[in-house]
C-alpha cells in the first residue's frame, strides 16, 4: 500500500511540475504596457500611450536569440508588402548600445525600445514573446515562441483581430 501511495504522490508532483514549467515558459504573461519603463534608443522616455491609434506587433526579444532574429528577419522581409498600417515594436532589456548596434547592423526598420526592468521582472521567461495590440492599446493575442509571419493564415488572422 505504501508503494502505491508513493507512486500517486510522485505522479501528482510530476503533473504539477509539468504544469508549472509549461505556464512559466510557454504561456505569455499579462503585461501592463502602460506602466512599462521604456526609453527609445536615444534615452528619451516613451509612454506606451503614445502608440494609441496604431496597430502593433510588440515583440520582446534579444540580439543573441536565434528565434528572435529569425522572426524579425521575416517581419522585415514582409514589412512593406504585407504589414501595411502595422507598426512593429521590439522591446529589449539589453543595454541601449547593444540594441542600437543590433538594429543598425541588421537594418531593421522597426521601433526599438529599451526596458529598464529585466524580462523576468515582468514575467517574461522565454523569448520571443509577442503581443498583438489593437488601436485601443488592447492586447488581442499573445504568443511565446517563433511566429511564421509569412503564413497567409497567420497574417489574415492578425489583420482580423486587430480591427
Amino acid at each position: 500500500m505504501s508503494k502505491k501511495i508513493n507512486l500517486i504522490v510522485l505522479s501528482v508532483i510530476v503533473i504539477f511540475g509539468a504544469f508549472y514549467v509549461y505556464n512559466k515558459y510557454r504561456v505569455a504573461p499579462k503585461v501592463n504596457f502602460p506602466v512599462l519603463p521604456l526609453t527609445d534608443l536615444n534615452g528619451a522616455t516613451v509612454n506606451f500611450s503614445d502608440f494609441k491609434g496604431k496597430k502593433l506587433i510588440v515583440s520582446f526579444g534579444a540580439s543573441w536569440c536565434p528565434n528572435c532574429i529569425d522572426e524579425l528577419n521575416t517581419l522585415k522581409k514582409i514589412n512593406d508588402s504585407k504589414l501595411s498600417g502595422i507598426e512593429v515594436v521590439v522591446i529589449s532589456d539589453e543595454p541601449i548600445e547593444k540594441v542600437t548596434g543590433f538594429k543598425e547592423r541588421r537594418e531593421y526598420p522597426f521601433t526599438f525600445l529599451k526596458m529598464s526592468k529585466s524580462f523576468g521582472e515582468i514575467g517574461i521567461n522565454s523569448i520571443p514573446t509577442t503581443y498583438i495590440v489593437n488601436t485601443k492599446l488592447e492586447v488581442v493575442k499573445e504568443q511565446v515562441g517563433y511566429i511564421d509571419w509569412e503564413d497567409e493564415s497567420t497574417l489574415n488572422h492578425l489583420k482580423t483581430i486587430m480591427e
